[in-house]
């Protein structure tokens, strides 16, 4: 009896280990799942309403979406990342694929703004287009996701991180 309860108990502590890395896995997900909405959401705004729309980062965790209306522009949505994920960098990995850069946690041409037109082409303040990528951490690499933005098409790719490199999810 004392054989069987010793080996339910070695298995009750392996799955606890084993369903902590998949929670972890998960909220990572939910960071980059939500950085990846907010990116769509403001570029389905700016089409449906034909009105230049402003996506900032701001450091450390917070998203904030405002439609540029005239006189007074509307702040559309203004939201942190879950609990303990922030715009960061994660250690030893190079860029993604697309290589937009990874000089800051949120890349856009060096900047951590840009705004869709109503073309749905995302742009710097001079009407340039821009690509960019905007990582998020919690912890270790494990949980790092990159998301990347093309300007040009709205198209976004999500990475995890995954050893030393970067593979899409």
């Amino acid at each position: 009896m004392l054989v069987v309860v010793a080996i339910l108990m070695i298995m009750s502590a392996v799955a606890v280990i084993r369903m902590r890395q998949s929670i972890t896995l998960l909220d990572a997900d939910k960071a980059a799942d939500q950085v990846a909405a907010e990116l769509r959401y403001a570029r389905q705004v700016a089409l449906d309403n034909r009105r230049n729309v402003l996506v900032e980062f701001i450091s450390p965790n917070q998203i904030k979406i405002t439609r540029q209306d005239n006189p007074d522009p509307t702040v559309l949505y203004d939201a942190t990342l879950p609990a303990g994920y922030i715009f960061g960098l994660p250690g030893g990995l190079g860029d993604t694929p697309e290589a937009y850069g990874n000089a800051n946690p949120v890349n856009f041409n060096s900047g951590n703004n840009g705004t869709f037109r109503g073309d749905g082409i995302f742009t710097d303040a001079a009407g340039l287009v821009m690509n960019g990528t905007v990582f998020t951490i919690s912890g270790g690499n494990n949980t790092s996701r990159a998301i990347t933005l093309a300007g040009a098409t709205g198209r976004i790719k999500i990475y995890a991180a995954a050893g030393g490199s970067w593979v899409t999810r």
